[in-house]
């Protein structure tokens, strides 16, 4: 760990977050090329299939994941390109991020918040997510869900290289009854969707996913993507009347008016959706099983 992850985030500026994250180990080269071969719309599937199989471990949750009812197909899908033709690039990228992901943070411990709940939280918005793209007709499915289910990347962040002010958080939040960007806007001059939105950058993550990441508690400052971003922000609160929200904090006192608006939403509608994301949720929880 370097010396300038050992400072404690009151004495980060925002300008520094840059520089503080090149100290960060990325990910894996293999997810990084993967990522960029995707965002190829000339890249045929052999070349996708041969990069994912040079990956033991990626290549085998990969064919679990797509094998299980999280994606309900009948007949098991033996190969990786098999896959990729089925599930099309975007799915398959989905599930590569998502893996490449939990395996980064795999052996966080669950002082301060378990995180177990943290990750069921992170699907939750992520299912959430998607169900109201598909509902509201927005063509961002697989966007939407990748970016509810790493939109609290940041905390994580937070957790392995700053525990003790993550811990603080956790602390201050339930005393005072704040939800943790709350915490961290009291606490700090950085948060977690800023060191989020610099991560993904420094790994070269898809725009969209840096700028929803980056703006999902104030959605509408987001530019690039602000029908996406106000998915997540939603999503995320929602997530709170399913027993999933964030552990650690409590709830968002509400939802951005203003987010509900540009989706043409609001939360009785939203809550008429309920069943549909208790199906979806239901399904991708065998995301889970990639953790073990």
């Amino acid at each position: 760990m370097s010396a300038v992850l050992n400072k404690s985030l009151m004495d980060i500026h925002p300008r520094e977050i840059k520089g503080m994250v090149k100290d960060v180990p990325t990910l894996p080269v293999i997810y990084q090329e993967l990522f960029q071969k995707m965002q190829d719309p000339n890249i045929a599937v052999p070349e996708i299939a041969e990069l994912i199989a040079q990956d033991q471990s990626l290549s085998t949750k990969i064919l679990h994941l797509v094998n299980s009812a999280f994606y309900g197909y009948s007949k098991q899908i033996k190969t990786i390109s098999r896959a990729v033709v089925i599930l099309g690039f975007r799915a398959v990228r989905s599930a590569a991020l998502a893996i490449s992901v939990f395996d980064y943070f795999g052996d966080e411990d669950s002082e301060g918040v378990n995180m177990l709940d943290f990750w069921k939280h992170s699907i939750a918005v992520a299912s959430i997510c998607k169900v109201l793209a598909r509902e509201l007709n927005i063509n961002q499915q697989e966007e939407a869900f990748i970016v509810g289910l790493l939109h609290d990347v940041g905390k994580l962040v937070e957790k392995r290289y700053f525990a003790e002010d993550f811990l603080e958080v956790c602390t201050v939040a339930q005393e005072q009854h704040l939800s943790w960007y709350e915490c961290e806007k009291a606490l700090f001059q950085v948060h977690h969707a800023t060191i989020g939105k610099a991560i993904f950058r420094a790994w070269n993550f898809p725009p969209s996913v840096v700028d929803a990441v980056q703006f999902h508690h104030n959605p509408t400052a987001s530019t690039k993507v602000p029908q996406l971003t106000a998915l997540v922000h939603v999503a995320d609160v929602l997530s709170y009347s399913l027993d999933l929200g964030a552990p650690g904090a409590w709830p968002p006192k509400e939802c951005d008016a203003d987010a509900l608006k540009l989706l043409g939403l609001d939360m009785e509608r939203a809550a008429g959706f309920q069943e549909k994301i208790e199906e979806e949720l239901e399904h991708a929880m065998e995301i889970l099983k990639l953790l073990d």
